[in-house]
């Protein structure tokens, strides 16, 4: 097993040092076959060496220490992360441990740019992995209960998936939102004919939670310290992740000219024309002569974008 680890350990890396030393002893012919296998790997002689004295013998015991110091801390973190869950499940009533818990925030800049962002939680530990966006398409405005509606009915679509996160069911979800969301949510599992604790994150004046609420009552967290944090940790990273992507998504239209709106435009046709007018302005402001000599365009393109930008004035 030790033999096996530490060649898994160096097989992962692209340079692999001409000696390796262990804080334990391995049989010789153990010792032989992993030189050997690291050798092969590496492209050049790897040297096993444990050494019994000396510099080098304290720093393989420092090394021992410090991995036995970040497997207790790991060890105690998970212990008290497994308590809060627990707490966590008894103050609201549910069935079993919340071990997947996924958390849904609404973000959008006007009325173009509307996302929803799911991240998740596995044993009290954020599963960057499992993360999704959700680009709300079928609602008009800025109607967060819909929105959200549509977020959460595309996620539940996902449980007939056979493989992967999306097809396990979590044991809560938390939306950002209050009465109303959860409502809205709770409806839609309800018709869907599934099961699943779904609770709203309610703020305070500073933008943190205050509360857990259903769609009739609201469950204070003030007075248990660990359940706090672990909303108010949820609560960051949602928000965090919904309001990045969404701004990644924003900040791609935005290098987009509205050029390429226009049939016959391409990206790399609406960047000659840019270059050649200097700017956008000047596109819109320039008359159909002007447009057709620009590189690419000719009278009937010209023609096509003078009208993309003058539709007003052409309506009686």
């Amino acid at each position: 097993a030790l033999v096996s680890f530490v060649y898994d350990h160096y097989r992962r890396r692209d340079d692999l040092p001409p000696r390796v030393l262990l804080s334990f002893a391995l049989e010789e012919e153990d010792k032989a076959v992993l030189a050997a296998s690291l050798a092969a790997q590496a492209g050049h002689r790897v040297e096993i060496h444990t050494p019994e004295r000396g510099e080098l013998r304290t720093l393989c015991e420092l090394a021992a220490a410090n991995a036995k110091e970040k497997i207790e801390k790991e060890r105690i973190a998970n212990e008290e992360a497994d308590d809060t869950l627990v707490r966590l499940g008894a103050l609201l009533r549910l069935e079993t441990v919340p071990d997947r818990i996924e958390s849904y925030d609404i973000s959008n800049i006007g009325k173009e740019h509307k996302t929803c962002g799911m991240i998740v939680l596995k044993g009290g530990k954020f599963e960057k992995g499992d993360y999704r966006l959700f680009h709300i398409r079928g609602v008009a405005g800025t109607d967060d209960y819909a929105s959200m509606r549509e977020a959460l009915a595309r996620r539940f679509d996902h449980l007939a998936d056979q493989t992967g996160s999306f097809a396990e069911l979590p044991d809560l979800i938390l939306l950002d939102g209050g009465r109303t969301h959860v409502a809205t949510i709770r409806a839609l599992a309800a018709e869907r004919g599934i099961t699943v604790p779904i609770f709203g994150m309610v703020k305070d004046d500073f933008h943190k939670t205050r509360a857990l609420c259903s769609d009739v009552e609201e469950i204070s967290v003030a007075k248990d310290k660990a359940i706090y944090t672990l909303l108010y940790r949820i609560q960051e990273e949602v928000h965090r992740f919904s309001i990045r992507r969404m701004s990644e998504a924003k900040g791609r239209t935005l290098r987009r000219s509205s050029l390429e709106d226009i049939p016959g435009v391409g990206q790399a046709k609406a960047k000659a024309i840019l270059a050649y007018f200097g700017g956008l302005s000047k596109v819109k402001s320039a008359d159909a002569a002007a447009l057709a000599k620009a590189p690419g365009v000719g009278k009937a393109l010209a023609e096509t974008i003078f009208r993309h930008f003058h539709k007003e004035e052409a309506e009686p």
